[in-house]
């Protein structure tokens, strides 16, 4: 392939002293010689096998071949030029990362945080979407879903986010009216409708008897911290999502017992061997994220 094509040097100095009929003034815009332009132009000429410039005193003047050969010359020089100038300064094609978010992490996290993603990968068109049903990315067009499970799928791969450390909370009201631990039980517990086990589990991690008999469901762990902050009743709610909450005002810790809950958000991906790179750039983004709920303990 293209066995007759003859050094590119050699054509850039040729069209450029053919556009001047000058060696001098093709020397000076390609920054060289004028010895170095008529060098490459010998050269070009010996691999033709033919004369292109017919070289006078103080006068240069195109060969019958060489102004036939200008022409076809300088399309080709120019095509790679524009193809290299768009090559070089056209943006990454547009890719789509698609993601399935848990609502609450989407809520909390994602969406305030989102823009700086998209800000390092401005390429990446990011359609983000939330769910807590389970995932099967055969089927599923997802790149990345995120979710909270006790024990982690073996159909894809799985990447640890972090722990669910869990906070009881309440609004500043109902805090003034608890003395002990155990007064939780003249309150009201709202309780998350996807773990209803989740009071009797952490009554049992720190040491209460649960016998309240006033309960309020909700489904996501967004109502819970809404109606926790309306004064409602106490909430069970991961530090994660409530630490605006937090540090408003709006939601308090009444108590300084910890629990971390059965439950661990995972990232899960395709069971590919390599994964994209838009996956990874943003599973690595996201790590770097929760790096303190991943390596410091939270009291």
């Amino acid at each position: 392939m293209f066995k007759d094509l003859p050094p590119l040097n050699a054509l850039r100095a040729f069209e450029s002293a053919a556009r001047h009929l000058s060696f001098t003034l093709a020397g000076k815009e390609l920054f060289v010689t004028h010895g170095a332009v008529s060098k490459q132009i010998k050269i070009l000429e010996t691999y033709l096998g033919l004369p292109l410039f017919i070289r006078l005193h103080r006068q240069l003047i195109l060969t019958d071949e060489g102004q036939r050969y200008l022409p076809h010359v300088q399309t080709a020089l120019q095509s790679l030029n524009n193809a290299t100038y768009d090559l070089k300064n056209q943006p990454l094609l547009t890719q789509t990362l698609s993601i399935n978010v848990l609502p609450s992490l989407s809520i909390s996290w994602l969406i305030p945080r989102i823009e700086e993603f998209k800000s390092q990968y401005p390429h990446l068109f990011v359609d983000l979407s939330i769910g807590d049903f389970p995932v099967d990315l055969t089927k599923q067009k997802y790149d990345i879903a995120i979710r909270s499970m006790t024990t982690p799928p073996k159909s894809m791969k799985v990447i640890e986010l972090m722990d669910e450390d869990l906070c009881l909370v309440c609004s500043p009201t109902l805090a003034k009216k608890l003395k002990h631990v155990d007064d939780i039980n003249k309150m009201t517990l709202l309780k998350h409708t996807t773990r209803p086990e989740l009071w009797e589990t952490w009554a049992e991690a720190v040491g209460v008897k649960l016998t309240a008999n006033k309960n309020f469901a909700v489904e996501h762990f967004y109502m819970l911290s809404q109606a926790a902050a309306s004064g409602i009743g106490m909430a069970l709610i991961p530090r994660f999502f409530i630490e605006k909450e937090l540090k408003e005002g709006s939601l308090v810790l009444p108590f300084t017992e910890t629990f971390t809950s059965p439950y661990r958000y995972y990232i899960l991906t395709s069971n590919t061997k390599q994964l994209a790179l838009k996956t990874q750039v943003f599973i690595d983004w996201l790590l770097a994220l929760f790096s303190d709920y991943r390596n410091k303990p939270h009291h």
